[in-house]
C-alpha cells in the first residue's frame, strides 16, 4: 500500500525540507477544505511554526503539478 507520503515526495514538489513533509501535506489538506491561507496557517500553527507566505508558496507548488485538486485562484 503506497502512502499519501510517498506519493508527494515522489512527485518532488518541494525542494527544501526546512518544514517537514507531512506538516505541508496536512496544509494543503486543510487549505482544500478550508480554501483560506490565512486560516490554513493558523491550524497549522498550532502543530508546527508556518508563516501564511509559506502555506501560499506550498499551495502554489502543489496546483503547479496537480491543478485538478485544487481549483482555488491563488
Amino acid at each position: 500500500m503506497v502512502s499519501v507520503r510517498e506519493i508527494v515526495s515522489g512527485m518532488k514538489i518541494f525542494e527544501r525540507n526546512k518544514v517537514p513533509l507531512e506538516i505541508k501535506i496536512m496544509g494543503i489538506a486543510i487549505y482544500i477544505q478550508t480554501s483560506s491561507i490565512r486560516r490554513t496557517a493558523k491550524i497549522i500553527s498550532e502543530f508546527y511554526p508556518v508563516s501564511k507566505s509559506a502555506v501560499h508558496k506550498w499551495i502554489k507548488k502543489f496546483k503547479e503539478k496537480l491543478p485538478i485538486i485544487v481549483e482555488k485562484n491563488i
